[in-house]
This record gives structure tokens, C-alpha cells and sequence, in this order.
């Protein structure tokens, strides 16, 4: 488990076949007290696992599926049977609500408006063939695992936002700008690993910089190039995994104009420098045995 910052905020990439994090556990792994701004599905495969949300502890029993809403600090971890002869297994979802933005524009409202007490009685065990087709699917290999992973992933979050929302009117954009947002989301993924810019992103869609920067944040709750930055630095990230890349590089190969904007924008998401973030990611796998 890797820190933002003191507060306890996961440093969250998303896996990269997903807008989300998803893993596939097949060891008994525990996460420590931390908190994100996405919801997060938990699947009790075939263990038991330990939650505690807010100070309040679940026993997931295999066959069980719970979520915890954004923004609640938890702890998990799977219990061990000394005695079992097979590797554990469970799966964890994290939503990105950046990169599901892409998906729904109103991530962050349609997130508040879960009753989530009434999607843990009665969706625990009604989410289990999505959380199985997913779990099945990571660890198969089929060359067609992540678009069938995907389709379930998208079918568990359809069930959670279209049957356990409060109210299913989300407060969002009408038709035309929902239009203008996907295509304003679709132009940033072409296009981040160039040297894009708001004003450029704005005059491309014929819009005023000052209009645009402003129907963006409305509906996405960031600002575009705070986004464009979210996509550069998954690159990078992926990048930094690597032991023998030139950090120096890595920021221009995500599209960073220069490596001072790389480093701010860096220690400004995660709190650490790329140096410092490469080390803990190669380390943690072993810091949390």
C-alpha cells in the first residue's frame, strides 16, 4: 500500500486495461487504513475477508461482495487458513473516478447518490458472477480476457449505479454538452502525449478558452489539463516500473512539454519525486510481507 501523503489517501494508478484499479488476489494480502476518492468493490472469492470501514468490521464470507463509498478510510485484509493447500483468492476494484469520467461525466455526484447500506444487503451476493467473470477472466488467457473483463466490470458498475442509486436523476449535462464532453475527453486522449494546451484544446472545438475551461470543471470536476496531466502521468508511471529508464526521459515520452512541468506536476499528485516514488513502488511488494 502506497501513501499520497499523511492524510492516508491511496496513491491510485489505474490498471491499464481498466478506469479503474482492479487486481486479481491469489495471496493473502491486507491493505492498511487508507481512503480514495472512487468507490471500491470487494470479493471474497473463496476466503474470508476482514473489512473495516470507518471503524465498523465485515466479515466477507467466501462468495461475498461489498463496497465501500469514496472518501471512507478502510483497512482489509484476507484471513489465512494455516491449513489450506491453494493460493487465496479475491478481487478488488478501485474506481478512477478520472478516468471513469470518460464513461460518466457525473462520476463524482452519481458516487454520492449510492445508498450504499441498501447495495451491501441486497447486492453482496447479486454481484458475485460479475466479480467471478472478472476475477476468472484476469487470471485466464484468452487474447480476449480484458474485453470480456471489461464488459463485466462495466455490467458491476451498471448494477451498482442503476439499481442502488437514491435518485436516478444525476445533476448533469444536457444531450448536447454530454456530446461536447465526450468528444472534449476523446480529443484528450489523442492527444496528451503532444503538447497540448487548454487554449489549443479550446480552439479546436470553437469554443473561448474561459467557456471551455468552465464547462470542462463543471462536468468532470477538474480542470483539462489538470486531466491531461492524470493521463500523462499513468504513462509515466508505467514508465517508472521500469529499473533502468532515465527519469529525465520519461517525462517527455508522457508527453510533458519540459522536465520541471513533469516534477511539479509529479510531487504535486503523489506528494513524492519520481526518484522517490520508482523506489517505493519497487520495494512495497516486499515491505508489505
Amino acid at each position: 500500500m502506497r501513501y499520497v501523503d499523511d492524510s492516508k489517501q491511496e496513491l491510485l494508478v489505474s490498471t491499464t486495461q481498466f478506469p479503474a484499479l482492479v487486481i486479481a488476489h491469489q495471496s493473502y494480502d491486507k491493505a492498511r487504513y487508507h481512503w480514495h476518492s472512487g468507490l471500491e468493490v470487494l470479493y471474497a472469492k473463496d476466503c474470508p475477508m476482514s473489512v473495516v470501514v470507518n471503524g465498523a468490521m465485515t466479515v466477507l464470507q467466501p462468495g461475498q461482495a461489498h463496497v465501500i463509498p469514496p472518501e471512507a478510510v478502510h483497512a482489509v485484509h484476507m484471513v489465512k487458513d494455516e491449513d489450506r493447500g491453494t493460493s487465496p483468492q479475491a478481487l478488488s476494484v478501485t474506481v478512477n473516478p478520472v478516468e471513469m469520467s470518460a464513461f460518466l461525466p457525473r462520476i463524482l455526484q452519481a458516487q454520492r447518490q449510492v445508498d450504499y447500506d441498501r447495495c451491501n444487503r441486497h447486492g453482496g451476493v447479486a454481484f458475485a458472477p460479475l466479480c467471478d467473470e472478472i476475477y476468472d477472466q484476469l487470471v485466464g488467457a484468452s487474447q480476449m480476457k480484458y474485453v470480456n473483463a471489461n464488459a463485466a466490470f462495466f455490467a458491476l458498475m451498471g448494477r451498482i449505479f442503476d439499481d442502488f442509486m437514491q435518485s436516478k436523476a444525476i445533476d448533469g449535462p444536457d444531450d448536447g454538452d454530454s456530446q461536447s464532453i465526450s468528444l472534449i475527453y476523446r480529443y484528450a486522449r489523442d492527444h496528451f502525449l503532444s503538447s497540448i494546451t487548454t487554449s489549443e484544446a479550446a480552439r479546436h472545438f470553437g469554443y473561448s478558452r474561459e467557456y471551455f475551461s468552465r464547462l470542462f470543471k463543471k462536468y468532470s470536476g477538474t480542470s483539462f489539463m489538470d486531466y491531461v496531466n492524470e493521463l500523462r502521468l499513468k504513462v509515466a508511471c508505467e514508465r517508472l516500473r521500469m529499473p533502468d529508464a532515465d527519469i529525465g526521459q520519461v517525462g517527455r515520452v508522457a508527453g510533458f512539454p519540459n522536465e520541471r512541468g513533469f516534477q511539479a506536476a509529479f510531487e504535486r499528485k503523489f506528494g513524492l519525486t519520481p526518484g522517490q516514488w520508482r523506489d517505493i513502488e519497487l520495494s512495497h511488494n516486499c515491505d508489505d510481507d
